[in-house]
């Protein structure tokens, strides 16, 4: 029986389709997670803003389903500032956590449940049943143009839009 040596290819110089494929995916992957990151950093941090405030607003609601605990939001006109925590009887608001408004943003004026408040402090709750306050923020940005952001009281599904935008009722 004859035995024939397999050729081997003494030629290592350059790369398999293999090795350039798995490079160009992790490449992929980092420009993927260095551009979301550059676009919540940007000078479009609108974006960025509602999409975090839409996730902290998400998350609210399903710990306050799960631990059936009230769970609130608190805006400082003041200070341009959003707290994250949960309501106190006796101390009052309990701060975990604060929301930074991006810089060309101002909060103007919050309406919640029906009531326009435009100083101090307003606090909306999540409650253990799922449903959330109704309101709407109302934010200047740069050269005095009006954003809105609108929270659904059923779905807390928020939604952001150019201008300034009263509350609707229905009849």
């Amino acid at each position: 029986m004859r035995i024939f040596p397999a050729r081997t290819s003494q030629r290592t110089k350059g790369f398999t389709l293999v090795e350039l494929l798995v490079v160009t995916l992790i490449i992929a992957i980092f420009l993927t997670l260095a551009s979301v990151k550059w676009q919540n950093l940007s000078s479009k941090g609108g974006e960025g803003f509602l999409e975090s405030f839409s996730i902290e607003v998400t998350l609210l609601r399903e710990e306050a389903i799960s631990t059936y605990e009230e769970r609130a939001i608190q805006f400082d006109l003041s200070t341009n500032s959003i707290y994250i925590g949960s309501p106190d009887r006796l101390k009052g608001f309990l701060q975990k956590r604060e929301l930074k408004v991006p810089e060309p943003y101002v909060l103007k004026d919050i309406v919640l449940n029906g009531e326009k408040i435009t100083t101090g402090k307003a606090t909306m709750r999540f409650l253990s049943s799922g449903m959330i306050d109704r309101v709407i923020l109302h934010f200047t940005g740069a050269k005095d143009q009006f954003y809105t952001v609108l929270l659904n009281p059923l779905t807390a599904k928020v939604t952001g839009e150019n201008g300034y935008i009263e509350e609707i009722t229905l009849r």
